[in-house]
């Protein structure tokens, strides 16, 4: 198949998250299946900085868009990321990575200087501008790029839902058999806009109605392009379940139930070539599920670094996160007292609402001995703090995937989650008989309270402090899942043909 992606981040030329990672590995693992895929991101300032700092180069494609837009022509010129020698580079400069077994994976980014080239990402004014025509951009190109029409158009999150809302109407002459699928990566961020701005994004009155844009006196985009698009995909089963009902459905568990035909949950994967305590470059001590000695060696490593006594007796508890109330942070720190009281060590590394910054940062002064935080987010840090932690704490209080937990499962690191999202579906809960089974692989609990939380917290220290040979066998268990994306790819081409079904 030729499938064009479009999404507003992509690992590593610009990233905030999970949405980034998935962009830049799925369609790795689709190419491994034979598929040809094109990326399309937002040449957006950033990615130029990021493409020279990392000694790559922007192709010019050929490829052009024209999008008229208020009585004005804007022209997207369309560059091709050439990331050599990491990647073979064609004379033509069509493809950057080609495996005669294997299909073929190109980057684009889309080039409008009036709409991209400016500091930040998100947040402006005219964001229905920008994202609009980035997505008439894939369209207008993607068949140059891949050879053909693209059988599948493959969006994420609202920045790229307007797209199977365009091949419903303005492109389905252009691209008549294409399908359309839209993932929803985190349902919280929906695209909401004036209802002026219809004009804006080239589309006209006959799909401002409840059923396609319309939304309490708003544009909605997402649940624009959960109406129109072939098939929806969420990041992880659990969560697909969870947004069809009032507790997690932000306002649209009706729409969604209404086409939970068409609703399919897959659970995001990881790069386990880039996650594997075995190779791992930022690890001073490899160790694997066979030999677990290196893993010592990085939690004396992970001490030394926070400065914190090297005692094994006590266990350390890593927390690798944006500093939100989503992530349910406010409810460990309140319990860092406790945990204090308890000699457990808590080490932070990640960023966000400065209010809990700022709180991190007071409980550190207040608990020199038990806490560590570093604001911020550094790759290195955060492999070195994955392998040398005890735990990873997770209490989110939505989440629709979440990696770290696998990150953490990958290097023997057990995590304690809150039961929801992917976090349901990655985590094993260490119970009687999960125990017996060998089945276990972390500590969760159901409900969005400190006594939750700290319920889950003292099971995971009573197995560490009383049952050693229970915890060494999570650990070996946990190594051994495979949270590769080869499965999750296989899932979505089903999801690919079903799509394609509708439009035979």
């Amino acid at each position: 198949m030729r499938i064009a992606f479009a999404a507003a981040e992509l690992t590593p030329w610009v990233s905030t998250g999970g949405l980034g990672e998935v962009a830049a590995a799925l369609p790795k693992a689709l190419a491994a299946l034979g598929h040809d895929v094109a990326v399309f991101v937002p040449l957006y300032r950033q990615v130029r900085q990021t493409v020279g700092a990392r000694g790559a180069r922007l192709v010019d494609s050929g490829a052009i868009s024209h999008v008229w837009m208020g009585g004005h022509r804007l022209d997207a010129r369309v560059f091709r990321i050439a990331d050599e020698p990491r990647q073979h580079a064609l004379t033509s400069g069509q493809f950057e990575a080609v495996r005669p077994d294997h299909g073929t994976v190109s980057t684009y980014a889309v080039d409008c200087p009036v709409l991209f080239d400016r500091d930040g990402i998100y947040g402006h004014g005219d964001d229905a501008a920008r994202y609009s025509t980035f997505a008439r951009a894939v369209l207008n190109t993607a068949h140059r790029l891949l050879g053909g029409p693209p059988d599948i158009v493959h969006a994420h999150d609202w920045h790229a839902a307007l797209l199977p809302l365009y091949l419903e109407g303005p492109y389905r002459r252009l691209l008549p058999r294409t399908a359309s699928v839209l993932t929803v990566h985190n349902l919280a961020y929906q695209g909401l806009f004036p209802l002026h701005e219809l004009a804006t994004i080239g589309l006209d009155p006959s799909f401002l109605h409840p059923e396609r844009l319309e939304f309490y006196g708003h544009l909605n985009w997402l649940k624009a392009g959960i109406a129109a698009a072939d098939a929806i995909t969420t990041v992880s089963p659990r969560y697909a379940d969870e947004i069809r009902t009032p507790a997690f459905g932000e306002r649209l568990d009706g729409v969604l139930q209404h086409h939970s035909r068409r609703l399919f949950g897959i659970l995001n994967g990881i790069d386990t070539e880039v996650w594997n305590p075995a190779k791992d470059k930022y690890l001073s001590h490899k160790f694997s599920a066979k030999d677990m000695t290196g893993k010592d060696g990085c939690r004396r490593t992970v001490l030394a670094m926070a400065k914190m006594d090297g005692d094994d007796r006590h266990p350390v508890l890593g927390v690798v996160s944006r500093l939100s109330k989503q992530k349910g942070l406010d409810l460990l720190a309140d319990l860092v007292p406790y945990l204090a009281s308890r000699s457990v060590r808590v080490i932070l590394l990640g960023k966000g609402e400065p209010q809990l910054e700022d709180r991190y940062q007071a409980l550190e002064d207040q608990f020199p001995q038990h806490v560590r935080v570093r604001i911020g987010f550094e790759p290195d840090l955060a492999h070195v703090l994955q392998a040398g932690a005890d735990c990873i704490v997770m209490p989110s209080r939505y989440e629709p995937c979440g990696l770290t937990q696998m990150y953490a499962m990958r290097y023997g690191t057990l995590p304690i989650v809150r039961g929801v999202g992917g976090l349901y579906d990655s985590v094993v809960p260490a119970t009687q008989r999960t125990v017996a089974e060998k089945t276990a692989t972390g500590f969760t609990y159901d409900h969005d309270t400190h006594t939750g939380l700290q319920w889950a917290i003292d099971r995971a220290l009573e197995v560490y402090y009383t049952q050693p040979e229970v915890w060494r066998q999570m650990q070996h268990t946990a190594m051994a899942l495979d949270f590769s994306w080869r499965n999750s790819a296989q899932k979505y081409v089903e999801v690919y043909k079903l799509a394609l079904s509708r439009r035979s």
